[in-house]
């Protein structure tokens, strides 16, 4: 684990796009004539970019954070496919929403916007993001310009879109188990001893949806960055948590009769 500081890089925001027509070229008398008549009508002035939008919601089996809708207008110039009135989303434009509605999340819960903490928030959100494919979605953004990613330290990349500001997160390395009052200690506790909150804790697959596991059942007051400092206090100075050292599974509660 690397100790890294909570300092805000700037990043951009991508323009607004729209969405280019999928039809087919046709040629026909109509069309000719259309075409002889285009110098007195208005030119199609749209410019095509490629953008990535992700999404997060709670529709998972446990309610988690949830973000603000899907800005459709995002769509890249190929990023259709179907016929008229019937055009579905590509892989490639899904997965950019998807990366782009997971970044709005977590910058609402201060979340640090790492590729791990993405993950997590698209597999605990929208059902029609959770098997997004995070690496390729982030690298298809930022070779379209539409994602910037930020190295922190020597091994730690923060991805923001481009144009905007890497908020302000909360450091899950830092803080020390004073910074919390005891009452907050003592409920954390009761949760983790207890049948419900152990087999919870259990059965989270990632550091991140343990947190929010703690923030529907226990914390629910905190924002969702705080919590995965909290966690990390629990796993460091409390040694409530023992987990697994090449990842998080499997875990141990070794407070409270924790198995």
């Amino acid at each position: 684990m690397l100790n890294v500081g909570a300092h805000a890089s700037r990043v951009q925001s991508p323009p607004n796009f729209e969405q280019q027509s999928s039809n087919p070229k046709q040629t026909s008398a109509s069309e000719s004539t259309k075409g002889k008549n285009r110098g007195k009508g208005v030119k199609d002035g749209s410019k095509n970019h490629n953008i990535p939008q992700r999404k997060h919601d709670g529709s998972s089996k446990k309610n988690h954070p949830t973000s603000s809708g899907v800005d459709t207008s995002d769509v890249p110039p190929n990023g259709t496919s179907g016929t008229p009135g019937h055009q579905k989303p590509s892989e490639y434009v899904h997965g950019l929403r998807g990366v782009k509605r997971a970044l709005k999340t977590l910058k609402k819960e201060k979340v640090m916007p790492t590729k791990e903490n993405i993950v997590g928030c698209l597999r605990c959100g929208d059902s029609k993001h959770q098997k997004t494919d995070v690496r390729k979605a982030l690298y298809s953004a930022i070779q379209q310009e539409m994602i910037v990613k930020h190295d922190v330290g020597s091994s730690v990349q923060l991805y923001v879109r481009k144009n905007k500001k890497l908020w302000t997160y909360v450091n899950p390395l830092g803080g020390e188990p004073n910074n919390y009052s005891k009452e907050t200690w003592a409920e954390i506790q009761r949760f983790l001893g207890s049948s419900e909150g152990q087999s919870a804790m259990l059965s989270s697959p990632s550091r991140y949806e343990a947190g929010l596991v703690m923030k529907q059942m226990c914390l629910k007051d905190h924002l969702l960055g705080d919590i995965l400092r909290i966690l990390n206090l629990l796993i460091t100075a409390k040694k409530w948590i023992a987990h697994h050292p090449s990842g998080w599974q499997p875990i141990k509660i070794t407070v409270g009769g924790g198995r």
